[in-house]
């Protein structure tokens, strides 16, 4: 659209408003970018996939929550087993669960966050040198199954950021389910997400990772 004022510019030589000059008069600046903020989400995992884990993250939790039922809801337990070299626990106290929270030396501990959700808090600087792997297991009560529960939701987690985060919910018939592992691998350490199950109990799965079971 032409100006009516605009010969009369032209025709007096006055300098056009350009927005360089509008800028300079009010003493504007380029504003500087404003830098991305860094990613906070979790890389998610597929079952079977696997993170390194970086040397300073020592501390850690793999963090477990499901659906709970309003009206039922299903006794979930989530425990975690410490094995060597051959697959195995070195002792009976490798076997952290609800009636042994805690390992002697605090390398691996259970936390409970009410009725969906627990985790297993993992301190690697203090994790025994025989211990190659660290399973994280959950095991259901009674007569119900993975299936009724659903998806199972299991994020790796650091004090400062989530490093992982898989979805398990292919269960049917099982009523132990292994989760996900943090096992050595070259001197680096690395979460792996499981997701295969059993249809027996927890005392079937400790006794197949060489916990003494009673009775």
């Amino acid at each position: 659209m032409a100006f009516k004022q605009m010969p009369r510019v032209v025709e007096r030589a006055l300098p056009m408003l350009t927005q360089d000059l509008v800028d300079g008069a009010l003493n504007l600046e380029e504003p500087s970018p404003t830098p991305s903020p860094r990613p906070t989400i979790a890389p998610l995992v597929p079952r079977g996939g696997v993170v390194d884990i970086a040397p300073e993250a020592t501390s850690l939790t793999v963090n477990t929550s499901w659906h709970a039922s309003d009206s039922s809801p299903a006794e979930v337990d989530v425990v975690a087993f410490l094995l060597n070299g051959d697959e195995l626990v070195s002792s009976d106290e490798d076997f952290v669960f609800y009636n042994a929270p805690a390992t002697s030396e605090g390398s691996v501990a259970l936390t409970i966050d009410g009725d969906s959700e627990q985790g297993v808090r993992i301190d690697l600087s203090v994790v025994p040198s025989e211990c190659e792997r660290i399973v994280v297991a959950a095991a259901i009560e009674g007569e119900r199954t993975f299936g009724d529960v659903g998806a199972v939701s299991v994020c790796l987690d650091s004090p400062e950021s989530a490093l992982a985060t898989a979805v398990l919910d292919a269960a049917t018939t099982e009523r132990t389910l292994m989760l996900a592992e943090i096992y050595r691998r070259n001197g680096t350490w690395r979460f792996r997400a499981i997701g295969q199950g059993y249809d027996d109990g927890l005392a079937e799965l400790a006794v197949r990772y060489g916990v003494e079971v009673d009775g």
